[in-house]
């Protein structure tokens, strides 16, 4: 069965078809949510309630949308729910998520590993960020989608895309460039 073939079926409460699309996008969704959320157990519960937000509302699915942006909006609407949920529960205050980021930051430089760690360290350094350039941020440069795709999924402007975006590129700069200084003393 093609794309479209699955979604028909879907909508006809096929579940053997909503397995197969589960299966070919699992993977997709918890990569996603796993960056927003930054922790596998949260992500794996946010996919899960994503793809039951799916099936639930899969006759509201426009096939003149990708279903991959589609998909993505429930999937990013869902980890942002529990990101706000947790963060109600658990404040970590900015100097406490610099400290964390300063450690990271040195365990990278003192056992010299790969782009991994870095990776993790923009993570933690993009939570800090405020909620919409942290969306955009994890959409557009973790995600690696592009601008349109971020627009549809948050419903905004490209002018509010590029406009937060650039602040949280400059910001995760500026403090890198702070954790180097910091280092080489």
């Amino acid at each position: 069965m093609n794309h479209s073939q699955i979604i028909h079926q879907i909508k006809k409460g096929n579940q053997s078809a909503f397995r197969l699309l589960v299966e070919q996008y699992q993977a997709y969704a918890f990569k996603l949510a796993f960056r927003i959320v930054c922790n596998e157990e949260d992500a794996k519960d946010v996919v899960q309630e994503s793809f039951i937000k799916i099936w639930r509302n899969i006759n509201n699915y426009n096939s003149s949308t990708k279903f991959t942006t589609w998909m993505y909006k429930i999937v990013t609407n869902s980890a942002i729910d529990l990101y706000r949920k947790n963060a109600r529960q658990n404040s970590i205050s900015l100097d406490e998520s610099i400290g964390t980021v300063s450690k990271a930051q040195q365990n990278y430089i003192n056992r010299n590993q790969d782009n991994k760690e870095l990776s993790i360290l923009i993570r933690k350094m993009a939570d800090g960020l405020p909620e919409k350039q942290r969306m955009i941020f994890v959409l557009r440069d973790l995600q690696e989608m592009d601008s349109q795709e971020v627009q549809e999924i948050l419903e905004i402007s490209e002018t509010t895309v590029k406009s937060n975006l650039y602040h949280a590129r400059k910001t995760i700069k500026e403090k890198l460039l702070t954790l180097m200084a910091y280092e080489r003393r």
